[in-house]
């Protein structure tokens, strides 16, 4: 059978990640169907293929937009593929033939992001509206929807119950291999940075849902209250989120105690400034990994710190006790006092230390990207059995 992937996201954060481990896996444990991988020019030069049955498809249409809808669409329907797969929502709402999708969250759907925008607001609402549109159209065409937890499922299950639960299926994800290899030398990255040990590190984008302003508010707390003396350290790409976070720590009057790395750096030309082997550099030599989201659909970051026996204090929702178990410490995101109270606990109680990096490695092995490939590859031939 002929299986198509939308791979345009390669190489990018969150869905390129998914991308392209879930394509390295897929190679391993399909040998019988052929695979049309659609990419755009970054990921066509960087992917290269070690199962024969996978061919690239160089394909240049922007994400999200018409020329999506158009063009790019006329390039999956040219195919004529018996299986269409797209790891994330924006399908071409015309394909007309079977799709799965693999859909991280409903982020978009449970937390507004009105209050953070800076589109007009009739636009940002029928902006709104279109996505709104879009994934449902999703889920409606979709004959299965492979989603990353249990928690996510049931929100699935719950917002749109005239959908069958058995639409969706739990495949878990796991820690991408290369973040698992450290090849950065640690205090080249801290000088290149201009960052001064102990710190407190914070690793992800600075959407609202993320509540990095809550952490911000946790480290004053924890210098004012209980006397830390370290930085905080927050790892984000350059975007109107983190400008605008860079601005509140110059304005509260904690820059240098408060350290955004990406704006260390002069005239970047990527959206991604600090490299993923920077980042596993900064891993091994901070006190805590902090997280404080309001939302997430898996949360790997903790996971992939837990590589580096860095101990993890993380906001209790349902999705991260699911996948954290007690490996993790928990506080209420909401509250930046039990915030600060939780990290406090976390910096200062070694045996606690001890105990939550033994379990953390142990957590980590839970999770791996075969498992994610072998579920994916379930739903493909199941669905395909069907035709």
């Amino acid at each position: 059978m002929k299986i198509g992937i939308d791979a345009r996201f390669y190489g990018k954060a969150g869905p390129g990640r998914y991308a392209k481990n879930i394509l390295q896996e897929l190679e391993n444990v399909d040998k019988e169907n052929q695979y049309i991988i659609f990419m755009n020019q970054e990921g066509y030069d960087s992917y290269h293929p070690r199962n024969p049955n996978f061919k690239k498809y160089l394909a240049n249409n922007t994400w999200y937009s018409f020329d999506e809808q158009i063009r790019y669409f006329l390039k999956v329907l040219w195919q004529n593929l018996d299986l269409y797969y797209v790891p994330h929502f924006n399908i071409p709402i015309l394909y007309p033939k079977k799709i799965v999708t693999a859909i991280p969250d409903m982020t978009m759907h449970t937390f507004s992001t009105e209050s953070a925008t800076t589109l007009p607001k009739p636009y940002f609402l029928l902006k709104k509206l279109v996505y709104r549109f879009v994934f449902w159209w999703a889920l409606f065409r979709s004959t299965k929807v492979i989603v990353p937890s249990e928690a996510v499922r049931k929100e699935f299950i719950q917002t749109f119950k005239k959908f069958p639960p058995s639409k969706f299926v739990l495949a878990p994800e796991g820690v991408d291999p290369d973040l698992t290899r450290l090849n950065a030398n640690p205090e080249y990255v801290l000088k290149k940075y201009g960052i001064e040990k102990p710190y407190i590190l914070h690793v992800g984008s600075m959407y609202v849902h993320k509540n990095v302003d809550g952490v911000v508010e946790m480290f004053k707390i924890l210098r004012n209250k209980y006397g830390y003396k370290g930085k905080l350290v927050l790892v984000s790409k350059i975007d109107k989120f983190s400008k605008r976070m860079n601005e509140k720590i110059e304005k509260e009057g904690l820059v240098g105690h408060v350290i955004l790395p990406a704006f260390k750096v002069s005239n970047p030309n990527s959206d991604i400034v600090v490299s993923d082997d920077e980042v596993s550099a900064l891993r091994t030599q901070a006190q805590a990994y902090v997280f404080a989201s309001f939302a997430e659909g898996f949360s790997l970051t903790a996971l992939e710190s837990m590589i580096y026996d860095l101990p993890c204090a993380i906001s209790r929702i349902p999705v991260h006790e699911e996948v954290h178990g007690d490996s993790v410490l928990y506080f209420d995101p909401y509250d930046p006092q039990d915030m600060a109270k939780v990290v406090n606990e976390l910096l200062t109680n070694e045996g606690l230390r001890k105990e939550l990096i033994k379990k953390g490695h142990e957590q980590v092995k839970k999770y791996n990207w075969r498992n994610t490939a072998e579920v994916t590859l379930s739903v493909f031939n199941n669905v395909l059995k069907n035709l």
